[in-house]
């Protein structure tokens, strides 16, 4: 297998419509190519790499005549680099996707219709249905789920025990369990950073809120409603109001505070998936076994919904090698690959029947269960990532701004780039 890192260009590049087609198969897609090109989101590690060559040798059980070519894209070039596919540079056969950036693509038209592929796909079944809802459109299917990372609260088991804390379940019982944790440990009692998009949707979900609404063939903006203000200002309020969250984490995401200071004892509890396990023994796996997670909860008890964000997997729309495309995606995403991609990764399978091996993390299997999404729409990663707009407003809250002035301007900006074509 051949692995190359893709350099995408400094200048963005206008998306056009056609991307130039990366088999050498035939046209109608029914032929084993000579190559298929792969393209895959980061950076690439040796365990990767070593997962994927197995992936290649059940791929060519099925298609001894075909290399595969794998190329990494860093995330930071993934955008550029698809720009240039889509204007008319070389492109894949198959490629992963931010899940958020699916609906872009095949607005776009970057994606192949893989609707019939997918229908006689027995596995198909298994795929988290509301991931692959975010992966269809008019009826048709562009992509399919491949892992998601869900969110859930670590804590120390060990000091819930000694402090008689039980499992919060409720948004009072977590303030409670913070403040109990600062007075006896001496450390803040939860890191809640200001740019953690995905976990305050559960937040604003856990309060019976949204981002928007479908309104006809758009969408109207909610974040200017009780419900998803009250959710922000309770968030913010943690740093501002409950001062059981520390003002050094705004603006900040999870891996450059939180997840250190906890990892370190520094810090009661934090917001995090379950890759985040691997990570925080790097820094240090003296209290490992004293971790542990819960589900972040709703307002007023239960579970809260959360955002699945990860990888989907799709056909480019102008492979020249359609069908061995799609067989290369079902042998990737089977059980057997699956398990072991959750395993190494850390990330949830979006297959039902596939669980971690490691029993710490089974919690988020349970987490993965109760997922949502938010406005499926093309402007979504413009919404999310490039304008960054929930972040920016939890900050000037966190930061003493009125709640519903900042979630009115937020609102504003929902109904504006949401409903951009």
């Amino acid at each position: 297998m051949k692995y190359i890192k893709v350099a995408a260009a400094a200048a963005a590049i206008v998306l056009a419509a056609a991307a130039c087609g990366g088999g050498d198969g035939d046209e109608a897609g029914g032929e084993s190519p000579a190559k298929l090109k792969v393209w895959m989101m980061g950076d690439g590690t040796p365990e990767q790499t070593e997962f994927l060559d197995a992936v290649e040798a059940d791929f060519k059980a099925e298609h001894p005549e075909t290399d595969v070519e794998i190329k990494y894209v860093p995330w930071p070039q993934v955008a550029t680099t698809f720009q240039r596919a889509a204007a008319g540079g070389e492109g894949p056969d198959v490629t992963e996707l931010g899940n958020t950036d699916v609906q872009s693509h095949i607005a776009q038209g970057n994606l192949a219709d893989i609707t019939e592929e997918f229908k006689g796909w027995e596995d198909g079944k298994t795929l988290n249905k509301t991931a692959l809802g975010n992966d269809q459109a008019d009826g048709k299917t562009y992509a399919v789920p491949w892992y998601g990372g869900v969110r859930g609260v670590w804590y120390r088991t060990d000091w819930f025990e000694e402090l008689n804390i039980e499992t919060p379940k409720t948004w009072a019982e977590l303030t409670a369990a913070a403040k109990k944790i600062q007075e006896a440990k001496k450390v803040p009692g939860i890191g809640v950073p200001s740019d953690q998009t995905n976990a305050l949707l559960s937040f604003i979900w856990g309060n019976q809120g949204a981002v928007a609404v479908q309104d006809g063939d758009g969408w109207k903006g909610q974040l200017d409603q009780p419900q998803a203000v009250e959710a922000v200002e309770y968030y913010a309020g943690l740093v501002s109001k409950e001062k059981v969250a520390p003002e050094k984490y705004i603006g900040k995401n999870e891996l450059e505070g939180p997840q250190r200071d906890f990892a370190l004892g520094k810090l009661g509890m934090y917001i995090d998936g379950s890759w985040a396990l691997k990570e925080m023994k790097k820094i240090s796996d003296k209290d490992a076994d004293k971790w542990g997670v819960f589900p972040i909860p709703s307002k007023n008890g239960g579970n809260a919904p959360v955002m699945a964000g990860g990888s989907d997997l799709a056909v480019w729309a102008d492979t020249k090698a359609k069908a061995a495309a799609f067989d290369y995606i079902t042998i990737l995403n089977n059980a057997k690959h699956a398990k072991a991609w959750a395993d190494y990764s850390g990330f949830s399978s979006m297959r039902s029947d596939v669980k971690f091996s490691d029993p710490k993390l089974a919690v988020f299997t349970e987490i993965a269960a109760n997922t949502q999404f938010p406005p499926i729409s093309a402007g979504w990663g413009e919404f999310e990532q490039a304008k960054k707009v929930l972040p920016n407003a939890v900050k000037a809250i966190m930061q003493g701004a009125p709640a519903a002035e900042e979630m009115k301007k937020a609102n504003e900006q929902a109904n504006t780039l949401l409903n951009a074509s």
